[in-house]
């Protein structure tokens, strides 16, 4: 083997190896997370949108927090919390306070109003963590009372949790 061909052989081997490299970069930067929530089959709720229908990712999550607010599922709500970002929502206090409204959840239709999503984090956070962002909604029971959500994503999962009412 010529020292040209080994020159050119050196050249082909690395040229594969960043190409291995960029396509595993594409990869880690675009990949999402398995949601760890999903809707049940019950109970069966009913949630409309005003405005703006917001993604498909925050719509299924806002249902999935009106399913489990209609089985009075306090410990299952607060799961939803669980990946927010940076550990925001481990400092907050339980979702009891969502209790009493398990019935207007449960006895008709909910309607919703999602805030536009958006990305407000450094160049530097973003490339850290892909796929942010964070909105909010409100959510009007079948009783008229309202529930306000904080939501953020991580990886392309959507975390949120209730936010109480202002005595």
């Amino acid at each position: 083997m010529s020292l040209r061909a080994g020159k050119r052989a050196a050249l082909t081997g690395a040229a594969a190896v960043l190409v291995v490299l960029c396509a595993a970069a594409v990869w880690w930067f675009n990949r999402t997370d398995d949601t760890p929530y999903a809707l049940t089959a019950e109970p069966k709720v009913s949630v409309t949108y005003e405005g703006e229908r917001p993604p498909e990712e925050v719509r299924t999550f806002l249902t999935v927090f009106v399913q489990r607010l209609a089985d009075g599922d306090v410990k299952g709500i607060d799961a939803l919390a669980d990946g927010y970002p940076d550990g925001a929502a481990t400092t907050r206090e339980s979702s009891d306070f969502l209790r009493p409204l398990a019935t207007a959840a449960a006895g008709g239709q909910v309607t919703a109003r999602a805030e536009p999503v958006r990305d407000n984090r450094s160049f530097l956070q973003r490339l850290k963590a892909p796929q942010g962002g964070t909105s909010e909604a409100e959510l009007t029971l079948s009783d008229g009372k309202h529930v306000r959500i904080q939501l953020a994503r991580e990886h392309g999962v959507w975390w949120g949790y209730a936010l109480a009412p202002a005595d």
